[in-house]
């Protein structure tokens, strides 16, 4: 890659290669910028009969709320142009070492009373591939009063200790540096898959909505499609089992009570 190319810094590597995560505030190009709340507000309506967004809600103290989105590349251009090219999938590149392509996408709401997410490793939930990064985009500003992001150091892409169903184990979770990133909206981070991250429940009074994107090595193929035909044979599955509305992840870690879409 030439220098000319090259959107990560020197510091910024240094960075990276120490704790697995940077921090850009004001990376997205302005009409994206201007535009990503309206797009994402226009992603978390029902989908019509060819869309292929799949729409997942809790149960708050204040109702039925939607609590995620995944797999929207294919129905919204504008976003999708977003997360398939420019800045976004470069920067990931340039982490990855090679060409990034998509992995997955989703979009966290976080709505007013919407619960966090306990402490884990993104690859626990990853098949197929080895090499990954998740860039978040923040499409309201991030704060600690509205469940931020928080991330522990780990550069290392090894796994910690985990609870049996894809959590950190709480012992291990409890030594952890934990460091809260407040971003602005607009603001992006990128940390490795295998970074210690959390977040607490939204307490104000707004939702913060956050789009998560993963990107793998081009070298390892694209398993874009094959990820979500085996999550949704996963969490089928255990809807299956347990007779109801299971989980919105492949691992326990969201603090939520999922709710279907068709109940009140």
């Amino acid at each position: 890659m030439d220098a000319a190319d090259t959107h990560v810094t020197l510091q910024q590597r240094q960075d990276w290669n120490r704790d697995g995560w940077l921090v850009l505030e004001d990376p997205l190009p302005g009409h994206a910028g201007a535009k990503l709340s309206a797009w994402v507000s226009a992603v978390s309506q029902p989908g019509a009969p060819r869309d292929r967004r799949l729409h997942y809600f809790e149960r708050t103290a204040e109702g039925r709320a939607l609590c995620r989105t995944e797999r929207f590349l294919d129905d919204h251009p504008q976003l999708g142009r977003l997360i398939t090219t420019g800045l976004l999938p470069a920067v990931a590149s340039e982490l990855i070492g090679e060409r990034a392509v998509i992995y997955k996408e989703k979009i966290n709401y976080k709505q007013r009373g919407g619960a966090g997410f306990r402490p884990h490793q993104d690859a626990r939930a990853y098949a197929f591939i080895r090499r990954h990064v998740t860039c978040l985009v923040a499409v309201d500003a991030m704060t600690i009063a509205n469940g931020c992001l928080e991330l522990a150091p780990h550069g290392i892409p090894t796994l910690l200790a985990e609870d049996g169903d894809g959590c950190i184990a709480t012992e291990v979770a409890a030594r952890l540096d934990w460091r809260p990133v407040e971003v602005p909206a607009g603001g992006v981070v990128f940390f490795g898959s295998h970074v210690p991250h959390r977040s607490g429940p939204n307490r104000s009074t707004t939702p913060r909505r956050a789009l998560y994107l993963t990107y793998n090595a081009e070298s390892e193929g694209a398993r874009r499609s094959e990820y979500y035909d085996e999550r949704d044979r996963l969490l089928a599955q255990r809807a299956d089992a347990v007779g109801g509305a299971a989980r919105i992840s492949t691992i326990g870690h969201f603090e939520g009570r999922p709710a279907d879409e068709e109940t009140a």
